[in-house]
């Protein structure tokens, strides 16, 4: 802006003013909106683009001053917050394409960048209340605070499952294990159980089953942590089958009779057993073939979009369906010529030539 232009728009009155008010030193954006709404208080709305601005820039030669930058930030509503809880292994980048309805978004927006932020708020949330539980009760469960600590976790169930250098898929897996173990309904799981073994067994089986999945999602989740449920019945049962059984040895040795509701419970027992592994087996196999098709329904889909995109960037196969799509044309034409003349067709149902009909 010109000082002409700045003559235009500041009175001489409002140029005095700005000069008894300017203490020669704060030259930030703030202060110099100020100074302009104190010089031009009828003007409303004043931002860095009005002309006054410009203009109060101009006169006291700091053109070149900018207004602060405020990038937008992205809000996630209270529906949006409740969907990331319940799905938190779901992928960043899925999770906000489908809440912000845009399919075009990338892994570095700023909707994914959020997704991921909140996601991150939720596991620190719960490592804090998880620690502030396990200083008041030492019995409560407090999964492995870092990858590294949770790799030797895993190491304790799994022989050398992890060694010190790991691929990025182990790293992948670990991070999902760790979210895995974080969420409210295995922490609640866990902390049911009075017993330290049966707190070890329950861990030790959802790790053994999921430590390599990394791609799990909420509900497949859910019913590791029922399976395990399951494993941590059996096994209880099987302890109270050993006491009772040892109960009857007693009898026998004593040569007391064996009371028909001991028997009878025995019996009851090993009946429960039975079914509680039926169930865990049946879990387990509709778990694996779930996880087998989603997997390979994703491995088609990827598949038939690299194929088609390979197939176009092949510039001799391009050109070798562009060419056969030119012949089916050329081909297509010459039939429709023919049919356009009647008199061929009749010369062809009476079986006559075009040398039969002219010599007569």
């Amino acid at each position: 802006m010109t000082n002409e232009e700045v003559d235009k728009i500041l009175s001489q009155a409002q140029k005095d003013l700005l000069k008894q008010s300017w203490n020669g030193k704060d030259k930030d954006y703030a202060s110099l909106i100020n100074l302009t709404k104190l010089a031009c208080p009828g003007v409303p709305n004043l931002t860095q683009r009005s002309r006054e601005f410009k203009a109060v820039k101009t006169f006291f030669g700091l053109a070149t001053i900018k207004g602060p930058y405020v990038p937008k930030k992205v809000e996630l509503s209270e529906e949006n917050k409740e969907y990331i809880k319940n799905n938190i292994t779901e992928d960043n980048l899925e999770t906000a394409k489908l809440l912000f309805k845009n399919n075009k978004l990338k892994n570095n927006s700023k909707e994914c960048r959020a997704v991921d932020a909140y996601k991150k708020n939720i596991t620190e949330e719960s490592k804090e209340v998880a620690a502030v539980i396990s200083r008041s009760n030492e019995d409560t469960y407090l999964a492995p605070e870092s990858v590294a600590k949770l790799a030797s976790r895993v190491n304790e169930y799994i022989t050398n499952a992890f060694s010190k250098q790991r691929t990025n898929q182990q790293e992948k897996n670990l991070e999902s294990l760790s979210g895995y173990l974080n969420t409210y309904r295995f922490i609640h799981q866990i902390n049911t159980y009075p017993s330290e073994v049966d707190k070890k067994l329950f861990e030790s089986s959802f790790i053994r089953y999921t430590y390599d999945k990394a791609d799990l999602t909420q509900e497949e989740v859910d019913q590791y942590i029922v399976l395990c449920t399951e494993v941590v019945i059996s096994a209880n049962i099987q302890r109270t089958i050993q006491t009772m059984q040892e109960q009857i040895a007693i009898e026998l040795e004593s040569g007391e009779k064996i009371p028909m509701t001991l028997v009878e419970a025995v019996n009851s027992a090993r009946t429960e057993y039975n079914q509680c592994v039926g169930r865990q087996q049946k879990l387990l196999n509709d778990l694996k073939v779930k996880r087998s098709e989603r997997i390979s329904k994703q491995v088609k889909e990827n598949a038939s979009i690299l194929n088609l995109v390979q197939l176009w960037k092949d510039e001799e196969s391009r050109k070798e369906m562009i060419k056969m799509a030119d012949m089916r044309r050329e081909v297509l034409k010459t039939e429709i010529n023919k049919l356009s003349s009647m008199d061929d067709v009749k010369a062809r149902i009476f079986g006559l030539t075009e040398e039969e009909v002219l010599d007569g």
